[in-house]
C-alpha cells in the first residue's frame, strides 16, 4: 500500500510541472495587455515652427494686411497669449468722424503719418490712435516729439489688450523668407524657430 501511495503521489507532482510549464505550442506571442496594438497610442510628435510676435490687437489689421500682401494668410495659426497693459498715445474721441478727418489732415500737415482713426461702436469710436507702448517712459517720449511738431490734443492713456502671436508650422524657404521681410517693416517684433507639436499625427 505505501509503495501504491508513493507512486500516486510521485505521477500527481509530474503531472502538475508538466503543466506548469507546458510551452504555448499556439505560436503566438503574447504580450503584455499596455503593450497589444490596439492598447498603444501615438506619442506627440513635434516638428519646426517659425513664430512671429508679439502683437496687441490694435496692430491686427496693419499686420493682417501685411501677411495678405505676401499671400500667408492661409498659412499661419494665430494665437492669443493673454491680455497684456499699454501706455496708448492717441488724440480722445472726436465729436464725429468728419472731425476727426479734418484732425487727420492736421497732423498730416503738421508731418505726422503714424496715426489710426479708431472706427468703432465702442467708446473709443473716432478717437485717433497714435501708438502703442509697453513701457511709459517710450510713450513719454513719442508724446514729446509729438509737442515737438505741434500736436497739443494727444495724451497718454492705460489700457489692457490682448496679445498674439503668428505661427507657421514647416515653412518652406520661400515662405521664411518673406516673414524675414515682413519682420522688418515691424521692428519691434521678434521672429524665431521653436519646436511645437505637430496637429498630423496618426493614432
Amino acid at each position: 500500500m505505501k509503495i501504491l501511495f508513493f507512486l500516486l503521489l510521485f505521477f500527481n507532482v509530474a503531472l502538475a510541472a508538466y503543466i506548469q510549464l507546458k510551452p504555448d505550442t499556439s505560436g503566438a506571442l503574447q504580450l503584455p495587455t499596455e503593450l497589444q496594438p490596439e492598447k498603444i497610442r501615438s506619442v506627440s510628435q513635434f516638428t519646426t515652427c517659425l513664430e512671429w510676435g508679439n502683437f496687441i490687437e490694435a496692430d491686427l489689421p496693419r499686420v493682417q494686411a501685411a501677411l495678405a500682401g505676401q499671400q500667408l494668410i492661409d498659412k499661419i495659426n494665430p494665437q492669443t497669449t493673454g491680455k497684456v497693459p499699454v501706455f496708448w498715445v492717441h488724440i480722445p474721441p472726436l465729436r464725429s468722424k468728419f472731425h476727426a478727418e479734418r484732425k487727420i489732415e492736421e497732423l498730416e500737415k503738421l508731418g505726422v503719418t503714424t496715426h489710426t482713426h479708431v472706427q468703432d461702436n465702442n467708446k473709443w469710436n473716432n478717437a485717433i490712435s497714435m501708438g502703442f507702448f509697453q513701457n511709459i517712459e517710450d510713450a513719454q517720449a513719442f508724446l514729446g516729439a509729438l509737442r515737438s511738431k505741434g500736436v497739443r490734443s494727444a495724451i497718454i492713456g492705460a489700457r489692457n489688450l490682448e496679445q498674439m502671436k503668428f505661427v507657421i508650422a514647416e515653412p518652406p524657404q520661400s515662405v521664411v523668407d518673406k516673414m524675414v521681410e515682413l519682420k522688418q517693416a515691424f521692428p519691434h517684433t521678434e521672429l524665431k524657430t521653436i519646436k511645437c507639436e505637430s496637429t498630423n499625427n496618426k493614432v
